[in-house]
């Protein structure tokens, strides 16, 4: 029985020194000893929420560990006045770590300062993750409050800037009319004074003139606004009866019922969570729990995350439904599309969760709890898994509600075209979860009809396995002679006797016979493979089974039977006759069997790379041992992934005749260094060659390999041949064709020298003068072909593992050399041996592309023509030209083992810290170029010509020049300008924006990953984000498991990033080198160093005092 629990003590002890010198809080505490007798003074070091304590200061190995999550710390009550003096003393600075959990004592410390105490509890109390989860959520919480302030300041500025618009034209239309009145008033005063000789009587008569038209004037006024007021009601009225008014109303009403429903899903989302998932949680880590953990979180999974998640975007639709009547929900989906990916994860897990929870209720004490939760006021009656159910369709709730919303849109209206958007996002992703929903039953379905059969099926086992429709048939036996015998078609006996379940697949029919207990058992020819399928509805029968047809009992089952031929390739043919209950079930299984037929025949896969069936479908091949181990991922080929693995089954895997995966073979020769040598690779090989009967696993050569090109089996005493056209693009003898030979000659019985003579070995490919049918020669064969793959791939793709290794070089030469004297040896074999040692011996294997090293020997060391003198696109070509020359050089053994990051960096990984280098040297140039001008308006242009550098750059798909100049312009000796910056146009800040955004580490450079994946080679990515990616993986995995296993997986991660690097490294720029341009670039005597930029910057701008 285990006593402890097992820690990865190497691990723990390195812990324990970092925490020694970088830990949040070390010093010398006082620990009170098991027995509360004592006081032990020990080293005490804290790092996140792991506390050590050492023996001293000096000790280089911790002598303990405290886990502190979840924990309490707080200081000592005051002591009891009962206590002595001393006692108190030792109570005076004392505090307590108190565990939540039982049966785990409390940790009494004590420290020498009351100062030191309480902050020793202080960084106690802060120990935990749990802090952090409050913080994200409170985050959260603020983000939101400050998008929705972002809205209405957005709304506000409008507003205002439309006021402004209004009072600019009003003030322009009252400057007029002034203007006018001006005029008309220097007119009057201008006119000559009237003749006092007027009659006063005319004067009193005009005045009342022109008080009348006052009157009539105001009277008139009056009307016009009485008819303004009814016209515009009238508008109104018209507006509110319009088809558009209809429209946004209802749109309105769409976005109310979003709201609704809305709130109603999180308040399901939240009876989940409250009502069942934390108290089974407290359940399970009770005394006795009723469930374990694990199906705690297989029956609910993340729907905790789901609740947070709708939660938030449940305050974002309050808040923009208390800004109607306007309402911009656009950007809320945007926020939202990403993380609704956690969706697919419940979803596929779905049905395991219900299979789980009602495994769980068949215990009693589990069931009579969760009937008390389901009895709560707030579950209203409704059980767990109608709680578990709701998850299903709310992203088809948001495709409706979307659809909804946009048939009320307006076209024109501003959120139309990121509605549309949002709601092919989400189509896409239900399509997505529907796909995966529908091949994790499928699977499933499979696996319950194969645990169903008492024997087993293996062709159940293959995932591309599509179940299409099962049933009862009945069998009709057939005679002797092989006639169908109808005179017992009708009887009982027959119906009872010859009743089948049958099973149809995409790819399969199984027949099974049904025994006690609803087990199945497989019948004689039982599994029947489509491909070798004929169907014949309409079997021709004798003049006696005519005779027969008359009868009552055969009128019962006329019409009703179909024949299905079966050609095997490996055995006889025989045939099938099945009888339907009725025409329409008849009609059914003809119909499936003869559309999966045909789709079997026109639908082969063309991979390059395939795996046979036999091994796909043969469980046995894949199952853990003591030396490997397969994880639950799936390669190209649907087989099954190695975890981990000796060195032994890693070489005998690379040299078994039944695998050819080309992702296996990529990966270990990127990553054998780690584990062994070129040369035991190579003696590999060679003995493979030499003598293949004894090396090549017994198990490797057990198979029948199925292929498409001419098989040979042995069956019965007689030899068959099957022969199939081949592909006029391949060779004759590949290295499917010569596994296939190599197989074909290993089934049990051993066929005697003359019946292989007396085989015809033309249609294989095999010259005339080595028709020699013996077992060794195909099997050998088949090891020369696999070796020379191996190696024809090595020396293509890894060639420089051969230019830095002379004696592995050599060694393969000779070998293939003693190879070409092999008299044995088939004309294919020979040629692509002569290739290889030809691409070996080839004095040049560069593109011819100029080197970095030319590049510096061009340009000289004359001085440099001014940044002025160039233009920005010729400084993006020649940028981005260096940049290549720099990154393509990289060797991909550089990418091992994190050496970028070691002491001796420089001699591990010269190339890399070239790069790194060269990216800093560039950056330095850009904000020395900016920082050199005095005059405000030349800085201005400079930054505004690197911009257009920037952009050119993100155009020829160097996102490292972005980065560097984007970096330089992010340095604080240039970030600092204000007043360069306040000149700087709008556009090249919106520019600058979108190319940050675009090279951003935000989402782990989630941005920057999504445009290399669209963009096509040549490229220059960005190194650090690929080094990133290394360290996360070489941090969180070992090479080698506790078994001394080697860690493939690990491998496997690693290879993935090398070939997108070398993808990227291979395609080279057709761009001409301009030697001032790259002179420039390359010139670093003008450079400043940090410190001399500050204080440029300084000069330029000098601090404005508080």
């Amino acid at each position: 029985m285990q006593k402890g629990i097992r820690l990865n003590d190497g691990h723990v002890t390195y812990l324990g020194l970092l925490a020694k010198k970088d830990g949040t809080r070390r010093g010398c505490l006082s620990k009170k000893s098991s027995d509360n007798t004592k006081w032990h003074t020990k080293w005490f070091a804290l790092l996140q929420n792991m506390l050590f304590y050492f023996e001293n200061e000096s000790s280089s190995r911790p002598s303990g560990l405290y886990l502190l999550e979840g924990c309490l710390c707080d200081r000592a009550p005051s002591p009891k006045p009962s206590l002595s003096a001393k006692e108190c003393l030792e109570k005076q600075y004392y505090f307590t770590v108190n565990f939540t959990h039982e049966n785990q004592k409390a940790l009494e410390l004590r420290t020498e300062d009351v100062k030191d105490c309480d902050e020793w509890v202080a960084a106690i109390s802060h120990a935990s993750y749990r802090n952090l989860a409050t913080e994200h959520e409170s985050l959260m919480q603020k983000y939101l409050h400050l998008l929705q302030i972002v809205e209405t300041e957005k709304t506000v500025a409008k507003q205002l800037r439309q006021q402004i618009e209004d009072g600019e034209i009003e003030i322009e239309r009252l400057k007029s009319e002034i203007a006018g009145l001006l005029k008309d008033n220097e007119k009057i005063h201008a006119s000559p004074a009237a003749a006092p000789t007027e009659d006063d009587s005319e004067i009193k008569k005009i005045k009342k003139m022109s008080a009348d038209y006052t009157a009539f004037l105001q009277v008139q006024s009056f009307l016009r606004g009485w008819i303004c007021r009814r016209k515009w009601k009238t508008i109104i009225q018209d507006y509110i009866r319009s088809p558009h008014a209809e429209s946004m109303r209802k749109r309105n009403q769409v976005v109310f019922s979003m709201l609704d429903s809305e709130a109603e899903y999180v308040q399901q989302l939240h009876i989940l969570v409250n009502n069942f998932l934390r108290p089974l949680r407290m359940a399970a880590s009770s005394k006795k729990p009723p469930i374990t953990h694990d199906d705690v979180s297989s029956i609910f999974l993340n729907s905790e995350t789901i609740m947070f998640l709708h939660q938030i975007f449940y305050q974002g639709l309050k808040a923009r439904i208390a800004s109607w009547p306007t309402l911009v929900l656009a950007d809320l989906f945007d926020i939202l599309l990403p993380m609704l990916n956690i969706y697919q994860e419940f979803v596929r897990n779905h049905q395991y969760s219900l299979q789980i929870l009602a495994h769980c209720k068949q215990n009693r004490d589990f069931d009579k709890l969760l009937k008390q939760y389901e009895a709560k006021p707030d579950c209203e009656e409704r059980t767990l898994e109608t709680f578990l159910t709701y998850p299903m369709f709310q992203i088809p709730r948001y495709i409706l509600t979307l659809h909804e919303l946009l048939a009320h849109t307006p076209h024109e209206h501003i959120e139309r075209n990121s509605l549309d958007y949002a709601k092919s996002k989400l189509e896409e992703l239900s399509r997505i979860m529907h796909d995966e929903v529908s091949e994790t039953e499928n699977i499933r379905k499979n696996l319950a009809i194969e645990r169903m059969i008492i024997e087993g099926c293996e062709v159940l086992l293959d995932t591309s396995q599509t179940f299409v429709r099962q049933g009862s048939l009945i069998q009709v036996p057939m005679s002797e002679k092989g006639k169908i015998t109808r005179g017992r078609l009708g009887s009982l006996s027959l119906k009872k006797e010859g009743e089948r379940q049958c099973f149809l697949f995409s790819k399969h029919l199984i027949i099974c016979t049904r025994g006690s207990g609803g087990k199945l058992h497989l019948t004689k020819n039982g599994v029947v493979s489509l491909i070798d399928c004929t169907l014949m509805e309409e079997p021709e029968g004798t003049d006696d089974e005519c005779k027969t047809k008359s009868d009552k009992s055969g009128q019962d089952m006329e019409h009703l039977d179909f024949k299905i031929v079966v050609e095997p390739k490996d055995s006889q043919s025989f045939t099938i006759i099945l009888v339907a209950s009725s025409r329409q079930e008849k009609s059914a299984w003809t119909n499936n069997i003869r559309c999966n037929g045909l789709m079997m025949n026109a639908f082969e896969d063309n991979s390059k790379v395939t795996v046979p069936q036999m091994i796909k479908s043969d469980s046995s091949l894949y199952c853990d041992d003591v030396d490997i181990r397969f994880s639950k991922m799936m390669n190209s080929c649907k087989v099954l992934q190695i975890r981990y693995a000796s060195v032994e089954r890693l070489l005998e895997r690379l040299t078994d005749l039944r695998f050819l995966s080309i992702d296996f073979l990529n990966t270990f020769l990127h990553s054998y260094r780690v584990f062994t040598t070129a040369d035991v690779v190579l003696d590999k090989l060679i003995t493979i060659y030499k003598k293949p009967i004894s090396a090549i696993p017994a198990r490797s050569l057990e198979l029948f390999f199925a292929s498409k090109f001419s098989l040979f089996s042995y069956n019965n005493g007689m030899v068959m041949s099957s022969c199939r056209e081949l592909d006029n693009n391949r060779s004759a003898l590949s290295a499917a064709s010569a596994f296939a030979i190599a197989t074909a000659g290993a089934n049990e019985g051993t066929p005697t020298k003359e019946k292989y003579r007396r085989m015809s070995l033309a249609s294989t490919g095999f010259p005339t003068d080595q028709r020699n049918g013996d077992k060794e020669f195909v099997i050998r064969r088949a090891a020369t072909n696999r070796v020379l793959n191996v190696l024809r791939h090595w020396v293509s793709k890894h060639f420089p593992d051969f230019e830095s290794n002379n004696e592995l070089k050599t060694k393969v030469i000779a070998f293939l050399e003693e190879v070409m004297h092999d008299p044995e040896l088939l004309t294919q074999e020979r040629k692509a041996a002569a290739n290889i040692i030809r691409t070996l011996t080839q004095e040049d294997h560069s593109d011819n592309q100029i080197t970095m090293e030319d590049v510096t020997q061009l340009v000289g060391e004359g001085r440099a023509e001014p940044f002025e003198s160039h233009s920005a696109l010729e400084i993006a070509e020649q940028l981005t030209l260096l940049d290549h020359l720099v990154f393509k050089v990289i060797p991909y053994e550089e990418f091992f083992g994190q050496g970028w990051m070691k002491n001796d960096k420089n001699e591990k990984t010269p190339y890399i810290m070239r790069t790194t280098k060269h990216f800093n040297d560039t950056s330095n140039l850009i904000a020395t170029e900016i920082l050199r001008c005095d005059d405000l308006v030349t800085r201005v242009a400079v930054i505004e010509k690197w911009v257009a550098v920037a952009d050119i750059c993100r155009c020829l798909h160097n996102y490292n020049a972005v980065l560097e100049i984007t970096s330089s312009l992010n340095r604080s000796s240039v970030f600092r300008l204000k007043k360069t910056w306040l000149k700087v146009s709008k556009q090249t800040k919106a520019l600058i924006d979108k190319l940050q955004k675009l090279v951003s580490s935000e989402g782990r450079f989630k941005n920057l990953r999504e445009a290399l994946k669209n963009c096509d080679p040549p490229c220059v990515p960005y190194l650090g984000m690929y080094l990133t990616d290394l360290a996360f993986i070489e941090e969180g995995t070992p090479n080698y498991t506790e078994d001394n296993l080697v860690n493939f997986s690990k491998m496997r991660m690693i290879s993935h990033i090398i070939r997108e690097i070398r993808q990227f490294q291979q395609t080279a720029y057709k761009i001409d080198l301009q030697p001032k341009v790259a002179q420039y670039l390359l010139d670093k005597s003008f450079v400043l160093d940090e410190e001399s930029m500050y204080e440029a910057s300084l000069r330029i701008e000098p601090k404005v005092p508080n």
